[in-house]
């Protein structure tokens, strides 16, 4: 999936605003500015549409943990260069949601997408794990379907956090 999909439906699944987004990408000191922020969010179709890079997926992830979970206790170190992909942005979503085994498989059978414990479990191992299992384009969107409907009861996250 395109780094501006995703980032449009998690902002939709957790009801974020304009604002919101804007404070938690400056949680992670990164300058996001709102006409930036409105043109990566438009459809694609759309006019004045630019595209996110996934630089800015992961800092609104790091930002997303920080809002909700408070400065981290061990943070990697400055010039560390971490990949982002699908399992990672998985599992910053399930540490800044606090998300449990039974809320995962919860949201991935309401994405239709049922899984097992084990390929669960599977997903959120190290890449070098024989039982590794990567996270396609079609299972993280599954998810963010499933963490719509899953997240719809509770309230919106803001700025608050």
């Amino acid at each position: 999936m395109k780094p501006g999909s995703i980032l449009h439906k998690i902002r939709t699944a957790l009801r974020i605003d304009d604002e919101t987004m804007l404070h938690i990408y400056a949680l992670e000191n990164y300058p996001m500015e709102e006409k930036r922020l409105k043109a990566i969010l438009k459809k694609p179709s759309a006019k004045g549409h630019e595209a996110a890079d996934y630089g800015e997926l992961g800092v609104f992830l790091d930002g997303l943990i920080r809002l909700r979970r408070g400065e981290p206790k061990n943070p990697p170190p400055e010039d560390a260069e971490i990949e982002l992909d699908n399992n990672l942005v998985l599992k910053k979503l399930r540490i800044a949601l606090e998300l449990k085994d039974m809320d995962l498989e919860m949201i991935f059978e309401m994405g239709e997408r049922p899984l097992s414990r084990a390929q669960l479990r599977d997903l959120f191992r190290n890449p070098a794990h024989p039982k590794y299992l990567p996270c396609s384009d079609a299972v993280l969107n599954d998810f963010l379907l499933g963490l719509e409907e899953f997240w719809a009861d509770m309230p919106a996250v803001s700025a608050e956090g």
